[in-house]
C-alpha cells in the first residue's frame, strides 16, 4: 500500500511548484515576456507601414502607366485598321467599361465598327436547347441559308454570317429579319438592326463559373463561336480582364482562357486577358494587325500567354 505520507509530499510538491510560477511570472520573467511582444507589435506595425507605403507606390506607377497608355493609345493604333470593319461581339458578364473602351479603340485604328452583338446568357444554358434551335431554323430561313447543321451548330452558323465574312450573305431585308429573329427569341441584342458584315471581329470575354463540367461545355460552345467568326472573317481576337474566382464555385474561367486551353482554337485566334484599360485596349488593336499578318499571339500575364504585349511595328 501507497503510505499516506508519499500523497502529502506529491501534493506540497505541487503547490509548491505553483507558486514558484506565480513568483516568476510576475517578476523578472514577466518583464522579459512582455518586453519580446512589445518588440514584435512594434516590428509588424513598422512592417505593415512600408508594405502600405510599397502598395501606395505601386498603385500610383500603375495608374501612371495607364494613364500614358490612353494618352499615346491613338498614336500608337491611329490607321492600322484603316479599310476594315470590325464588329464586337460581347459575351455575357462581360465588364461594360470594357466594352466601351473597345469600341472607342476599333473606331481610332481606321476600322469602320460595324455593330456591338451582346450574346445573351440563354445562348449557354441547356434547358432553352429547343427554344434556340427553333431560333435559329427562323433566323436560317429568314436568312436564306442553305445548310444542314441543326441546333447550336445551325445558331453559329447564323450568326457568323450575319456579323462576318469576307462576301455579304443574304439582301438587307433578309438580313433585318434573321437579326429579329435572334433578338425577339432572346438570344442576341445588337446595336443595329440589320448588320453589316465585318472581317475583323472582336470578342469581349466575361468570367464563367460552376462545376468542373458545366464551365467544360460552356468553354466548348465559346469556342465553337469565336472559331467560327475567326474561320469565317480575316481575324478574330477575344479580349478579356483578369479572371476573379467565383465564390462558392469549384471552378471559375472565360473565353480567354477557353481559347488557350485547347490547341486548335489557340492557333487561329488571338487573345488579351488584360483588355480591360491601360494598354489593353491597344494591345487589342495590334493582335489584331498581327492576326493580319498570320501572326496569331496570345498576349498578357495569364496562363497561355506568348507575351506580354506585341511588338510596335512602324
Amino acid at each position: 500500500m501507497i503510505d499516506f505520507r508519499y500523497h502529502l509530499v506529491s501534493i506540497i510538491s505541487v503547490f509548491l511548484a505553483l507558486a514558484v510560477g506565480i513568483v516568476l511570472g510576475a517578476g523578472p520573467l514577466q518583464a522579459n515576456l512582455g518586453d519580446q511582444l512589445g518588440d514584435q507589435v512594434a516590428a509588424l506595425r513598422t512592417e505593415k507601414q512600408a508594405l502600405n507605403d510599397k502598395l501606395t507606390t505601386s498603385e500610383k506607377t500603375v495608374d501612371a502607366t495607364a494613364e500614358y497608355a490612353e494618352a499615346v493609345q491613338q498614336r500608337v493604333v491611329g490607321g492600322r485598321l484603316a479599310s476594315h470593319r470590325v464588329v464586337v461581339v460581347v459575351l455575357p458578364s462581360a465588364d461594360g467599361t470594357m466594352v466601351t473602351n473597345l469600341e472607342e479603340v476599333v473606331r481610332q485604328s481606321g476600322a469602320a465598327l460595324t455593330s456591338t452583338v451582346t450574346v445573351s446568357p440563354d445562348w449557354f444554358d441547356a434547358s432553352q436547347a429547343s427554344d434556340r434551335a427553333e431560333a435559329a431554323r427562323s433566323a436560317a430561313t429568314a436568312l436564306g441559308l442553305s445548310t444542314s447543321a441543326t441546333g447550336d451548330d445551325l445558331l453559329v452558323e447564323v450568326v457568323t454570317a450575319l456579323t462576318v465574312s469576307t462576301t455579304a450573305s443574304g439582301t438587307s431585308t433578309q438580313r433585318t429579319a434573321a437579326v429579329k429573329a435572334l433578338a425577339d427569341a432572346g438570344l442576341i441584342d445588337s446595336s443595329a438592326a440589320e448588320l453589316t458584315v465585318a472581317d475583323l471581329a472582336v470578342v469581349v470575354s466575361g468570367d464563367y463559373a460552376g462545376t468542373e463540367a458545366a464551365v467544360g461545355a460552356r468553354s466548348d460552345t465559346v469556342r465553337a463561336l469565336v472559331t467560327a467568326l475567326a474561320g469565317a472573317s480575316r481575324g478574330a481576337v477575344v479580349a478579356g480582364g483578369e479572371t476573379l474566382a467565383a465564390a462558392g464555385q469549384p471552378v471559375t474561367s472565360n473565353a480567354v482562357q477557353a481559347v488557350r486551353e485547347k490547341s486548335e482554337s489557340a492557333a487561329l485566334v488571338a487573345t488579351v486577358d488584360h483588355a480591360r484599360a491601360g494598354a489593353g485596349p491597344a494591345t487589342v488593336v495590334l493582335a489584331l494587325e498581327g492576326v493580319l499578318d498570320e501572326r496569331v499571339a496570345h498576349y498578357g500575364i495569364s496562363a497561355g500567354a506568348t507575351a506580354t504585349v506585341p511588338r510596335v511595328l512602324p
